[in-house]
């Protein structure tokens, strides 16, 4: 069984998320969002929800996602069938560089995936990490997105005293995890969010945190190449108006 948790800023009775997910997951699950209301850190609350899940593979989602395709839950049981596969996620890295956090330094072809942004304004958009469709390995997942196989939970937890507040727990997540498995990045499960990551000066501090937590095991790769600053090529944002249906399935 699949759980999925939550995280929940603004929780209502029975949110469009919960709804979504229903429609979308075509397995047996669970959907529990947890109140961070009160302004607990995003590290801490998934640490709380996971206590309280069934389920062997656990998807940590924001309350501002939702899925695009239905039969995703198949999907995530099929790559959860190798047993070497211990996260996956829908965008991603194949190189980590040591002298700054962010996932898509690396530019293409390291980075892949991709992830549907519907903001608040209307724009409607894809920001594509790369064109290739299909599976990858990956160092590191966006936590727009991640499952994570439960029992690795037991070696691999989210770092609530270093990342107390919204920032990096998820890469720190993955940078455990490389020691259970593998890490996937896969292009059939699309998600779309209602809000973009805010590069400020708090997200700075936490990804000074965050290189300096890793510092003896950065640069990290799952590959021999190496990305050549000189040639950095980034993402691609893709309008998706009149192309893809906008309306959230629910």
């Amino acid at each position: 069984m699949i759980s999925v948790l939550s995280c929940c800023r603004h929780p209502t009775t029975q949110s469009i998320q919960e709804k979504n997910t229903a429609k979308t997951i075509g397995v047996p699950y669970e959907y529990l969002p947890i109140d961070g209301t009160d302004g607990t850190s995003s590290a801490a609350i998934w640490n709380f929800g996971i206590s309280r899940t069934r389920g062997d593979i656990i998807v940590f989602i924001p309350e501002d996602v939702y899925f695009m395709k239905p039969g995703w839950g198949a999907v995530l049981e099929s790559k959860f069938s190798d047993p070497h596969v211990a996260g996956l996620g829908v965008a991603g890295t194949q190189y980590l560089l040591a002298t700054t956090p962010s996932l898509t330094a690396a530019g293409r072809p390291f980075i892949k995936g991709r992830v549907v942004y519907h903001l608040q304004n209307g724009d409607f958009f894809a920001v594509v990490y790369s064109q290739e469709l299909g599976d990858f390995e990956v160092v590191a997942c966006d936590g727009v997105f991640l499952a994570v196989r439960k029992r690795h939970l037991a070696h691999a937890w989210f770092d609530q005293e270093t990342f107390d507040g919204e920032y990096f727990a998820d890469l720190d997540l993955c940078m455990q995890l490389r020691k259970c498995g593998k890490l996937l990045v896969t292009t059939e499960i699309v998600v779309k969010k209602r809000s973009p990551l805010q590069f400020d000066r708090v997200w700075k501090e936490y990804g000074r945190r965050f290189l300096d937590k890793w510092s003896m095991e950065l640069p990290a790769s799952c590959i021999a190449a190496v990305p050549d600053p000189k040639r950095f090529v980034s993402s691609q944002c893709v309008n998706l108006k009149g192309k893809v249906p906008m309306e959230t399935i629910c």
